[in-house]
């Protein structure tokens, strides 16, 4: 699971300052060293983890450096810190005022992959911790097809979504399981054909739906994505539960268990390859 929490957030590397181009004269020229000067006083507070003081410093930094994304990046990194650690509308109102930080960041960040990666996905993020969960798929899908996003990129945030679906779907099923049949039969049949229950039913195959859709997408990016195969097996566990007729389900656990054995394979052949010494160079 470790390359799917590379999705959620982008960890901003609070070291080097980019070399910032010489204003031709006075106070532009001015105004962009104070700048400088301020992210890097900023930088240094931030990693001493004095993130409001810090928070100051990046703000500074926008007012006389209001065209750069770099300094609207980094005041939000700080903004993002404070509003996680408040609760109720201080939070949300915090968040809201961090994804406009953010939002500006990515309108001057043309041009500079890294940048416009960190700022989607924080706004990825931000939308994440508001609950707003087709905006953060919305922006997390805009990151992963970005002409900068990599190969590995666009496969953990397929993945991601994947997941977000599988739990949609097994959120529902488990509230309608039956607590007697599951000592013997995890994923027995799932009983939702009756009114009150059809909302759910359908919620729970469109969630299965899009799962499949983005582990296939996530398949077709790279193949042997082990732990992508796990979660195809995991939703084809989802239909057999909601699946009444028997032949059916039991289709569905063979394919279940036919992925899960192909992934356990896969993942044991990377092992077994990782632990291989490395030839020794002539």
């Amino acid at each position: 699971m470790k390359r799917i929490k590379q999705v959620a957030y982008s960890a901003l590397a609070f070291s080097a300052i980019i070399a910032l181009s010489s204003a031709s004269s006075g106070c532009g020229y001015a105004k962009m060293v104070l700048g400088k000067d301020k992210l890097n006083q900023g930088v240094l507070l931030y990693n001493q983890g004095r993130n409001r003081e810090a928070r100051e410093h990046f703000k500074d930094a926008t007012d006389y450096m209001p065209d750069k994304a770099v300094a609207w990046l980094y005041y939000g990194a700080a903004m993002s810190k404070d509003y996680k650690g408040l609760g109720g509308e201080q939070r949300e109102s915090g968040a809201k005022e961090t994804l406009a930080v953010f939002q500006k960041a990515l309108e001057l960040s043309e041009g500079d992959c890294k940048l416009k990666d960190s700022a989607t996905a924080y706004i990825a993020s931000i939308y994440d911790d508001l609950g707003q969960e087709d905006l953060w798929r919305e922006w997390t899908v805009k990151r992963a097809e970005d002409e900068c996003s990599s190969k590995e990129l666009k496969a953990t945030t397929f993945h991601a979504i994947a997941v977000k679906f599988w739990q949609c779907a097994y959120d529902q099923t488990t509230r309608y399981a039956d607590k007697a049949q599951m000592a013997t039969d995890a994923f027995h049949y799932r009983n939702m054909d009756y009114e009150a229950a059809r909302a759910d039913k359908v919620r729970v195959e469109e969630c299965i739906t899009r799962g499949m859709e983005f582990v296939e997408r996530a398949l077709a990016v790279d193949p042997e994505y082990a732990d992508v195969m796990f979660y195809k097996g995991l939703l084809y566990r989802e239909k057999q539960k909601m699946t009444k007729v028997d032949a059916d389900r039991k289709k569905y656990e063979a394919e279940a268990k036919r992925i899960a054995d192909e992934a356990s394979a896969l993942v044991k052949k990377k092992q077994e390859a990782a632990a291989q010494p490395t030839p020794q160079g002539s």
